[in-house]
C-alpha cells in the first residue's frame, strides 16, 4: 500500500470513528432531555434546572458543532498530506498540515471542555431530581 492509500483510508476511518462518537453522545444527551421535558409530574421546571438543561444542551450541541468541524479538517488534513505526497520531493510543502494539525488540536481539546460541561450540568440535574423525589 503506498502512502497516499494509506493516508486516504486514514481520512475515512477516522471520519468513521467520530461518526460514532457523536451519535453514541447525541442519542445519550437525546434520552436525558426526552426524560426531562417529558416527565410525569406536572410540576414546573425550577429556575435552576431550566439553567442545568439549558447549558447542558448548549455544550452537547457545541461538542456536535466542535466534533464534525474536526472531522472536516482531519478529513482535509489526510488529503492535503496525499496531495503533497504526489507531488515531487522539492515541491512538496508540509506548512498546511502543521496548521491542520494545530486547528485540530485546539478543536479535540475544546471538545472535551463542552463535552464535560454538558456532563456536569446533566448530572447535576439528575442528582438534583434524584434527591428532590
Amino acid at each position: 500500500m503506498d502512502e497516499i492509500t494509506k493516508y486516504h483510508e486514514l481520512a475515512k476511518d477516522a471520519g468513521n470513528r467520530l461518526r460514532a462518537y457523536i451519535l453514541s453522545v447525541s442519542s445519550g444527551a437525546t434520552g436525558i432531555f426526552f426524560l426531562a421535558l417529558t416527565k410525569t409530574d406536572k410540576a414546573p421546571l425550577s429556575c435552576s434546572e431550566k439553567w442545568l438543561l439549558s447549558i447542558a444542551l448548549a455544550s452537547f450541541v457545541l461538542t456536535v458543532f466542535l466534533c464534525l468541524y474536526e472531522l472536516r479538517i482531519d478529513a482535509q488534513r489526510f488529503f492535503s498530506l496525499a496531495k503533497e505526497l504526489g507531488k515531487p520531493k522539492d515541491k512538496q510543502s508540509w506548512d498546511k498540515n502543521e496548521q491542520f494539525k494545530n486547528i485540530r488540536y485546539w478543536l479535540i481539546h475544546m471538545s472535551y471542555v463542552t463535552l464535560g460541561v454538558a456532563i456536569v450540568s446533566t448530572s447535576l440535574y439528575l442528582t438534583s431530581k434524584i434527591v428532590g423525589s
